[in-house]
């Protein structure tokens, strides 16, 4: 009997266009996914994947445009800076106005309870709500009210959701980190925004490096070359380091899916 493979897709803002060139690798090595998770930008890419939309069009879509076209300024300021509505209608768009049990490969997003202070996994309802949830990053998108509950970036706590996927009767866990892993970094020239962006960084690091061990195989795209988090002008390049990423660990991986 195959073994089921899941994918965790992590969080990463625009160095997560990286997800692009991993699944069009997968896709192209014939590597079968059973199920996929994603966490903020995971979630985006994960989800509109799941439904059957052409990653070969996505990507000149990303590559097309500029994101700070679709950011929404929200007045006044509570919650977060943007309302997020115009990236959520593009999601919306691009997956096919779809519920979590009209994908093509099964797929859950993760979020945190704000109140609770817990990592919660949805999988039930429109995609677009959950995911548009997903990636609520602190501060910069407003927390959204789902199921009672509100919820903000499920990378706060959760880089790369790989547990879900054992949880679900996977086998074989490939995980993809787009996110900072510990390298030196000259902060001296680094302003406020910046070095803010930086300090939250270093906290997902901290979190993330002891369940890396989670993933059979942790793909990590060399992507720290991206500045900003809604930058599209470096998606071509991201996405190619995507490609490489898999091109890498796919002797890996056809070896543990033939154990």
């Amino acid at each position: 009997m195959r073994k089921k493979v899941g994918l965790a897709l992590g969080a990463g803002s625009a160095k997560g266009f990286a997800h692009i060139g991993v699944l069009q690798a997968l896709e192209e090595a014939g590597i079968p996914i059973d199920m996929i998770s994603g966490s903020s930008m995971g979630a985006i890419i994960g989800g509109i994947y799941s439904v059957g939309t052409d990653l070969d069009m996505l990507q000149r879509f990303i590559t097309s445009i500029k994101l700070y076209d679709y950011l929404d300024v929200k007045l006044p300021l509570t919650g977060g800076l943007l309302k997020g509505e115009r990236l959520q209608e593009l999601v919306r768009v691009f997956t096919h106005n779809k519920t979590f049990a009209e994908t093509k490969i099964p797929f859950c997003c993760v979020v945190v309870d704000a109140e609770a202070g817990k990592l919660d996994v949805l999988e039930e309802g429109p995609l677009h709500e959950s995911i548009r949830a997903s990636m609520s990053m602190p501060g910069f998108f407003e927390p959204v009210k789902l199921n009672g509950k509100t919820y903000i970036d499920g990378g706060v706590l959760e880089r790369v959701p790989c547990k879900t996927l054992r949880d679900h009767g996977m086998d074989v866990i490939i995980g993809v980190d787009v996110g900072y892993h510990g390298d030196m970094k000259d902060v001296s020239d680094y302003g406020a925004y910046s070095m803010l962006n930086h300090t939250i960084s270093l906290m997902q690091w901290e979190l993330t490096k002891y369940r890396r061990e989670e993933a059979d195989i942790m793909l990590v795209p060399e992507v720290l070359f991206v500045n900003g988090r809604f930058q599209t002008d470096q998606a071509g390049a991201t996405i190619e380091e995507g490609r490489r990423s898999v091109l890498e660990a796919l002797p890996a991986i056809r070896k543990l899916l033939e154990e």
